[in-house]
């Protein structure tokens, strides 16, 4: 996480510099409150969630289902937990890292990530309306798969 503060840290020193050179570093910063603002609301929730969620399932179980000792059930129930997870990245990735991170293995924490990235049940409905039941059926047997495949290859190569 420190490497990251680091990094975003960084960039917006630099653009902050490239937009104070533009003279637009005002207008920047009154568009940065405003995402923060409007963003707000969602990350306390999230870790609201977060936080309920690291105490409410044992891990045990997590150990169990997707941890070392869980073979292959932890590529495939793994992705069917990430694709179930709603929200973008600033709900899953703190989900992930308080809940997940120290239990799940390599492969099954790449088969969860890829799932949460390339499924999205809460889409479901408007693909079947705009997009045709055979469409989405066809898509999404194909976007089962993969997440357990890089799973299996990342267990495979690093695991």
């Amino acid at each position: 996480m420190t490497d990251a503060v680091i990094v975003l840290s960084l960039m917006a020193v630099i653009f902050l510099f490239i937009n104070y050179r533009q003279g637009k570093h005002f207008e920047s910063l009154k568009e940065a409150k405003k995402m923060f603002l409007s963003i707000l609301p969602l990350l306390l929730c999230a870790f609201v969630i977060v936080g309920f969620l690291d105490i409410l399932i044992p891990e045990k179980a997590l150990q169990a289902w997707l941890g070392a000792e869980s073979g292959w059930k932890g590529l495939i129930f793994g992705p069917i937990i990430g694709a179930l997870i709603q929200g973008g990245p600033y709900a899953f990735f703190p989900l992930f890292d308080a809940v997940f991170r120290e239990t799940v293995t390599t492969g099954t924490a790449i088969a969860m990530i890829t799932a949460w990235g390339m499924i999205n049940v809460g889409h479901l409905p408007y693909e079947f309306t705009f997009l045709g039941p055979r469409f989405v059926l066809l898509k999404n047997a194909i976007y089962l798969a993969i997440p357990s495949l890089t799973g299996l290859l990342a267990d495979f190569l690093f695991g």
